[in-house]
């Protein structure tokens, strides 16, 4: 067994604990133990556990299946779900517990929505490190409620669920790509599916993720957080998020919920603090919004974007009327709104990139880097048939990007992974959402190319010094020591295929998110009633920015996308004074943005309400995925901060 083996064989997945093998010959596992007289002097840790959970939720997004009057008729998605009954229209998360606490209440929950691309299991190690050293220190129960976005319901899993089951990635490679390579359907997906995965296009299959708006996630998430507040102690309930999920958080909380008018009910009311992490939040448009622009954002949501995202053409108001930007003012003259829709993927890819074949194939790796030792070439450069060049890399076009990380020498499934997500990789230079300091490339043993992790000796390319922290605003960039911080083998791989989540997001629903550029975390423009703006509520109902009044707490990486303190100025900027219990009421959110530096702004902190903390050398992702060790400035503040904001 590797040691790879052995880390993961005291993991749980959902609830129950792998059964592992020490590599004693003497071990009888039919042989009856006396249970002691007296208990243990030290009990056993915790098991650390996760479940999934699907709830409805009250958005109903047009086009969309599970909405009211949407019939299905998409070969592919009755192929995929079985029947036309399919309802996307349901909030999914990841609750993350310490087993001997998930039948106790918990005195806290943090609801965490992941970043560009990501997925619920980019929490797994950090839920993991706050709720043990909550244990340790305190007397606290806390669990971590990790959100997937409704996006997550599309990805076809069924085959890599089998393939986890059974410990055997080839299982999950016939799944997903079997056809490419000459295989014939393996024995144990004849046995379920009877079938390979089924693949979305980003245009007309998802065109659906349109209607997918800011205020539909925002639904998505309420209910998460509404269930929430049913469990935990007192509602103690606190919302944060990771890169772009920052920016989901924000205009969680400056929402109001009330659609039909009268008085608010704002998402930051539900909360007792918001949690920003490698990631700035959200901000005021910094100019006024103009008639054009709201004309455009109501052209986007009315039908225009569907049918632009669905034809791949640009699209009047009713999704179905061909037009030009140039031309929109004859091509659409027979609506009111003139405005030209010009299309856009449903879903983020990238070509030679990013693709959803790409974020799938992860898994497979991932739990082949789980179950071989470090000399053996990953299963995704195998040659099935013995016939060279006969293996998926090569033969399915969406995984020729590894050829440029693994080049002509055969990788090891954990060096294939290490060289996708490394901050020092080519992966991550192009794609700055996967950096993560997991190692280095280690030397290439019995003609394999290995991987360094975290606890063995780094080469001093890994350590880089980046300079001193900069200064001016003028001067942002990447600072101090590298650190390598994440176990890539304990922290990472985990998360790729345990359970019912992943770490990936296979189709982040971008198209519908840009409904309403242009507007900023205030909608009122668009969402206030005549005169102040068009009433539009059913489109975003973002009005209450100005009037949050908790506490915030933000956490940066030296090395990744919110290297200073000062990259929250501006969401310090759009929210009201804090007048929780921990705050004293008087204490501005930012008490000088000049002092004593620009990029080192003072805060307001505990008594203002807003907290920042740098942790020096970590990467983007880092910050999430990092060991629980002295080079951590997340994990003990986020604990004091979760303290004082009980109630």
């Amino acid at each position: 067994m590797t040691t790879l083996s052995r880390l993961l064989c005291i993991l749980l997945t959902s609830s129950f604990l792998l059964a592992c093998s020490n590599g004693n010959n003497n071990n009888n596992s039919n042989s009856v133990v006396e249970p002691p007289i007296d208990p243990p002097p030290n009990p056993p840790p915790s098991i650390f556990s996760q479940a999934t959970f699907n709830i409805p939720s009250k958005a109903t997004p047009a086009f969309t299946p599970g909405t009211p009057g949407v019939v299905v008729d998409s070969a592919k998605l009755i192929r995929q779900f079985g029947s036309a009954e399919i309802n996307f229209n349901q909030a999914r998360y990841t609750r993350y517990f310490l087993s001997d606490k998930g039948e106790l209440q918990p005195d806290g929950i943090l609801v965490l929505v992941p970043g560009f691309e990501g997925g619920a299991a980019n929490y797994y190690r950090f839920a993991e490190n706050l709720l043990r050293r909550a244990t340790a220190e305190t007397s606290l129960v806390l669990e971590v409620w990790a959100v997937d976005r409704r996006s997550n319901h599309l990805e076809d899993t069924v085959g890599l669920d089998i393939a986890e089951e059974l410990g055997d990635p080839v299982v999950g490679l016939d799944f997903l790509f079997g056809d490419a390579v000459g295989l014939e359907l393996s024995q144990a997906l004849v046995d379920g599916p009877n079938r390979r995965a089924v693949f979305h296009n980003s245009n007309v299959d998802t065109a659906f993720m349109a209607q997918w708006t800011p205020l539909v996630h925002s639904q998505d998430i309420d209910a998460i957080v509404e269930a929430a507040r049913s469990v935990a102690r007192s509602g103690n309930v606190f919302l944060g998020g990771h890169s772009a999920g920052t920016g989901y958080t924000a205009r969680y909380a400056a929402t109001d919920f009330n659609l039909a008018g009268g008085a608010p009910e704002p998402g930051y009311q539900k909360l007792r603090g918001l949690i920003l992490l490698e990631g700035g939040g959200a901000s005021l448009s910094s100019d006024p919004v103009d008639e054009a622009t709201l004309d455009l954002i109501e052209a986007r949501f009315d039908g225009g974007l569907y049918g632009a995202v669905r034809d791949q053409m640009p699209r009047c108001i009713d999704g179905q009327t061909a037009c030009t930007v140039e031309s929109a003012a004859v091509d659409c003259s027979a609506f009111e709104n003139t405005s030209c829709v010009e299309p856009e993927l449903a879903y983020s890819e990238v070509p030679g990139l990013l693709s959803t074949q790409l974020f799938a194939v992860s898994e497979v790796n991932a739990l082949d880097a789980s179950l071989n030792e470090e000399t053996t070439p990953s299963l995704l450069q195998h040659n099935f048939g013995d016939i060279p060049g006969n293996n998926v890399i090569a033969k399915v076009p969406q995984l020729n990007i590894l050829t440029a990380l693994v080049g002509n020498t055969p990788a090891s499934s954990i060096a294939l992974l290490g060289k996708f997500i490394d901050d020092d990789g080519l992966a991550a230079a192009a794609a700055s959402f996967l950096a993560t300091s997991v190692g280095f490339e280690g030397p290439v043993v019995d003609g394999v190319t290995t991987w360094l992790s975290k606890g063995e000796a780094q080469p001093p390319a890994a350590l880089v010094d980046n300079g001193p922290a900069p200064q001016l605003l003028t001067e942002i960039k990447k600072w101090g020591v590298e650190v390598e911080p994440t176990d890539l083998e304990r922290s990472i791989v985990p998360g790729f295929f345990l359970g019912s989540t992943n770490f990936l997001d296979w189709y982040y629903p971008s198209s519908g998110l840009g409904v309403t550029n242009g507007l900023g975390l205030d909608t009122t423009p668009l969402s206030a009633p005549p005169p102040l703006g068009r009433g539009r509520t059913d489109i975003d109902n973002r009005t209450q920015a100005a009037n949050i009044d908790i506490p915030v707490i933000g956490f940066g990486g030296s090395n990744g996308l919110t290297p200073v303190p000062a990259s929250w100025l501006r969401f310090a900027a759009a929210i009201g004074p804090c007048t929780a219990p921990s705050c004293d009421s008087l204490t501005p959110r930012v008490l000088d943005a000049a002092n004593p530096s620009e990029a080192f702004p003072t805060f307001g902190d505990v008594s203002g309400g807003f907290e920042t903390y740098i942790s020096e050398g970590y990467a983007h992702l880092d910050i999430l995925t990092a060991d629980d060790d002295e080079t951590n400035n997340v994990i003990r503040p986020l604990l004091a901060f979760i303290n004082r904001n009980l109630q």
